[in-house]
């Protein structure tokens, strides 16, 4: 389990502590309540889902959605929180876009003279290796189109973009002090033709020069999610109220007032969005208690689904946007992944001891 907290820097997140305090003083929310597994757990008829990628104990698994029929398709050995020698781990978008491949990070290349330096690993859905190259960082972001994949060559100085045959296709450098401290990872526009690293800083891939992004950009902002049509983003502005706007800046529109607390997901057809937001309960070592909600971006009707002192961390809306994946971390620092109806009914525990996992894209499984 990695343990850094959320994606912020170590000043945002300084700053999102005295916000929370002040929620938790104004709310008053009961965090007491616990999230109880649906004993007889149903999908309902006609639901599709896409496999279940994950990491735990140093290896990385394919399952059923639900987390059942587990298969190793890497096989590793744990240590040091699953990055031992051998040891494999995946964060974010583990599956690429269209859903064939899988993207996660071994442990040390001792090859590399680099410490620390790790190695990328391109699989198939049944371990088949596809190729591999050393990168630092935690996420590791697929291009739109599936073809290519960004990770750090060295933390916050340089992007390497790989091609799925492990060759290096651009090395981009960033000047000292442009991007924001912190544990963060490039992603990509949704039209491939730039990354975007916080706060607001766009490398562009034509050669340009890296620059600021002006303040009317939403892209300045600290986390920014693209809805799955590339034609709005939500946002978290600088008082943590979850925004949504055209990707030009127009049409914003505040529709939480605090949410957004270190994640956020459009559901696919790009009416809702799945966010975190602040309970006020006791601090996990994945960042401040949250909790799960969803808010109709036509109407602003916000539906909590989960509540409790833990951290729970949304992942992504199922590819018929009918179920939820997140994240939960307790107060002894247990994680694991969880799925629950989009309104609230129906949650399932699907593994324990991981709180990074990633379902397949629905393209793949037609």
């Amino acid at each position: 389990m990695n343990s850094r907290t959320w994606r912020y820097g170590l000043v945002a997140v300084a700053v999102a502590a005295v916000a929370l305090v002040g929620f938790a003083l104004l709310t008053g929310r009961d965090s007491g309540a616990q999230l109880t597994p649906n004993p007889t757990p149903s999908t309902g008829p006609g639901t599709t889902l896409g496999s279940l990628a994950y990491g735990l104990d140093g290896d990385i698994y394919v399952a059923a959605w639900d987390g059942s029929n587990p298969v190793r398709i890497a096989n590793g050995v744990a240590g040091g929180n699953g990055r031992g020698p051998a040891g494999y781990w995946g964060e974010g978008p583990i599956w690429s876009p269209d859903g064939r491949y899988l993207a996660f990070r071994g442990g040390i290349d001792q090859s590399s003279r680099v410490p620390g330096h790790g190695t990328v690993y391109i699989s198939d859905p049944k371990g088949h290796r596809v190729t591999s190259f050393p990168g630092e960082g935690w996420l590791i972001s697929w291009s739109p189109d599936s073809t290519r994949v960004a990770v750090w060559v060295r933390d916050g100085r340089t992007i390497g973009i790989y091609g799925l045959d492990g060759v290096r296709q651009k090395l981009l450098t960033l000047p000292r002090g442009l991007m924001a401290p912190g544990d963060f990872d490039p992603v990509w526009s949704p039209d491939g033709a730039s990354l975007l690293v916080p706060r607001g800083v766009e490398i562009p891939l034509d050669g340009r020069a890296p620059r600021h992004l002006p303040a009317s950009d939403p892209r300045s902002h600290w986390q920014v999610w693209y809805s799955p049509d590339g034609a709005r983003v939500a946002y978290s502005d600088v008082s943590f109220r979850l925004v949504a706007a055209a990707t030009d800046g127009s049409w914003a529109r505040v529709l939480v007032p605090i949410g957004g607390w270190g994640g956020a997901a459009w559901s696919p057809t790009g009416d809702r969005i799945a966010f975190n937001a602040p309970t006020g309960g006791e601090t996990t070592s994945m960042g401040p208690a949250t909790e799960l909600r969803v808010v109709d971006v036509a109407t602003g009707t916000v539906t909590s689904l989960t509540a409790g002192g833990a951290t729970d961390q949304v992942i992504k809306f199922s590819p018929d946007g009918d179920r939820i994946l997140f994240s939960r971390t307790n107060t002894n620092n247990v994680s694991s992944l969880w799925s629950i109806n989009a309104d609230g009914s129906d949650p399932q525990l699907l593994v324990t001891g991981t709180g990074w996992g990633d379902w397949q894209p629905l393209s793949a499984t037609r």
